[in-house]
């Protein structure tokens, strides 16, 4: 069954150039891959320019068009690169307008040399094989009642959400970029918000990038899950689906590309993952470059912090889950949440299956450095949610958990779990702080403003969670490796961000 879907935009900032090539791209050594250049000036150094409160920059972030005049090569040498590329007979498929990357497609075995004949290039993204990302979500079971799961009014109350919409926010204006993996049925996104009166309704449209993404049906209750929960939290946000037609490095390099040089949406959700010992070292090193990027451009991105607990592969070792442990992003941990039945409030302990730990490779980030002399490395997650799939919340898509490989003819509920059901909904609560920020002014990366606001007084901020584990960490008193913080207290947390 082929997915229904409508409005496709294409990318506004990005520019079409097709060259004569020398070589048929339906050829089977013909691949599509990205040629990254080096920068003039390091995204890590705008990055810093951006979270630094001395700094002249501090929360001026940067457009694409600045970036490409102060970090991109010369024109000059830019258009060598492209004249070389011609000559080599490569098809040219798109730009970023920060001159930092040109997908191209090629023959194989002519772009293995490539980049040590041409001194701009730093890699070429998509001549290996890679792992694949996996989503971070857990299926519990379809359903034909409406009042299955935990119900969105119920998470609105429960982590505060109300009080927001009470002072008139919906985030209206906003933008989320959902960062996914193949084709989705965009109706059931609809269907959803109808069919559960989320008002005043997000508009969600899917974004092509780097062509047309084939049927799967568990990415489509994946992207769906993002899409619907992201919305339901903020009913007034517009929502763009970046999903790659290819679940790989390269894939992943230019889905986030592609939502950065859009540079529309300020939040961005992606429920993916893989072990952080399964990547390779260029394409961490592509991905420094892309979330300090993000970072640049004031954009949070909200990352799953994964479902197998401390342990990534299941194979009995301590293992770090990548991107969600990387400096800079937001990384959302699980609970297992049970509301009040009087108050509407919830008590929540850790989930079990949260993500969460330290990282392998990256040091303990600037805004880590008060969690105590244990804390060496980038430890995560920075902050948690309703996860655990025994208090799972219902979704509306095309899905059969006993026949996952397969679309069923009819969309239903099915209740869900994971921490793919935790990032959404805070990527959600964030569109509802931009939107009240005194004259539009971007948050910026969240991080450095929660950490030490949590420090001075969690309780007021987060529902500090002091129960459960995820296999080698507990939850503790405080920030720990398997919650973060704990989750939002909606209001409080809200007001803080609003003014900061």
């Amino acid at each position: 069954m082929e997915p229904q879907r409508m409005s496709f935009l294409a990318l506004p900032v990005l520019s079409l150039v097709v060259l004569s090539i020398g070589v048929s791209a339906a050829q089977a050594d013909s691949v599509q891959a990205v040629v990254n250049l080096k920068e003039r000036t390091s995204m890590e150094a705008l990055a810093r320019s951006v979270t630094d409160p001395s700094s002249f920059r501090f929360r001026e972030f940067y457009t694409p068009k600045e970036i490409r005049e102060i970090a991109g090569p010369t024109d000059a040498d830019y258009n060598r690169v492209l004249n070389q590329l011609k000559s080599e007979g490569v098809q040219i498929i798109s730009e970023s307008p920060t001159h930092l990357s040109i997908t191209i497609r090629a023959e194989r075995s002519s772009l293995q040399s490539l980049q040590g004949r041409m001194a701009l290039v730093s890699s070429i993204s998509g001549l290996r094989a890679s792992h694949a990302r996996h989503p971070h979500l857990k299926i519990m079971n379809r359903v034909t009642r409406d009042d299955a799961g935990v119900q969105p009014a119920t998470i609105r109350t429960a982590y505060g959400i109300d009080s927001i919409y009470k002072a008139g926010f919906t985030g209206k204006g906003q933008n989320i970029a959902i960062a996914t993996f193949d084709g989705f049925y965009i109706d059931d996104v609809n269907a959803y918000y109808t069919k559960n009166n989320i008002t005043p309704g997000p508009i969600v449209d899917q974004v092509m990038f780097n062509g047309t993404p084939t049927f799967n049906a568990g990415s489509a209750a994946e992207t769906q899950t993002d899409a619907e929960f992201s919305g339901m939290i903020a009913p007034g946000a517009s929502i763009h689906v970046f999903a790659s037609a290819e679940n790989s490095d390269a894939g992943e390099l230019a889905m986030f590309t592609a939502i950065m040089d859009d540079n529309r949406s300020k939040i961005v959700n992606y429920s993916w993952g893989t072990c952080e010992s399964n990547v390779q070292a260029d394409h961490k090193t592509e991905m420094d470059k892309v979330f300090a990027r993000a970072v640049a451009q004031g954009i949070n991105v909200m990352i799953a912090s994964g479902d197998s607990g401390s342990d990534c592969m299941q194979d009995g070792t301590t293992v770090a889950d990548f991107p969600s442990v990387h400096p800079n992003v937001v990384a959302v941990g699980g609970t297992t949440m049970t509301p009040d039945a009087t108050t509407g409030l919830a008590t929540e302990t850790a989930w079990n299956g949260s993500g969460g730990g330290m990282s392998a490779s990256y040091p303990a980030p600037s805004y880590q450095k008060g969690l105590g002399a244990a804390i060496t490395n980038r430890a995560y997650p920075d902050v948690a949610f309703n996860a655990d799939p025994a208090s799972g919340q219902p979704t509306w898509i095309h899905y059969d958990p006993n026949n996952p490989d397969t679309a069923p003819a009819d969309a239903a509920y099915v209740v869900i779990g994971g921490t793919s059901i935790a990032a959404p909904q805070w990527s959600g609560f964030l569109a509802l702080v931009g939107e009240a920020r005194a004259s539009g002014k971007t948050l910026g990366f969240l991080n450095p403003v929660i950490y030490p606001a949590a420090t001075a007084n969690q309780s007021q901020y987060f529902n500090d969670v002091t129960s459960g584990s995820n296999g080698a960490f507990s939850a503790a008193v405080g920030w720990d490796e398997v919650t973060g913080w704990g989750s939002m207290k909606g209001g409080d947390l809200f007001t803080l961000l609003r003014n900061n």
